[in-house]
């Protein structure tokens, strides 16, 4: 089961005040009970987003001082995928790393 913090972060990369209205709670739940529809809107969240989601991890690792180059920052990137493996479909979770990789892409490194 995915971690709070995963599902925290998450939540705070689709836009925490919409994706909680969205999944019609006031605060961010414990990952064990999403319920099954909260789970589907989850995902549908997700997926209108992820392009965005792409980016704003590119943007973190990009800012980290541990990331020195492409291969860093794809594996920043890939940790905190991995994170939210419990949150994501796994068609998700590969379409979230290509999008990314194609936006470090043309890091140094």
């Amino acid at each position: 089961m995915a971690a709070y913090p995963a599902l925290v972060q998450l939540i705070r990369l689709l836009g925490r005040a919409d994706a909680l209205a969205a999944l019609g709670v006031e605060s961010e739940p414990d990952p064990a009970t999403l319920s099954a529809t909260q789970r589907e809107t989850l995902a549908a969240l997700v997926d209108g987003a992820l392009e965005n989601i792409a980016a704003e991890l590119a943007g973190e690792a990009a800012s980290n001082d541990d990331v020195t180059d492409r291969a860093a920052g794809l594996a920043f990137i890939d940790d905190r995928i991995a994170a939210f493996a419990d949150l994501l479909s796994a068609e998700q979770g590969a379409r979230l790393h290509d999008e990314a990789a194609r936006l470090v892409e043309d890091w140094q490194g």
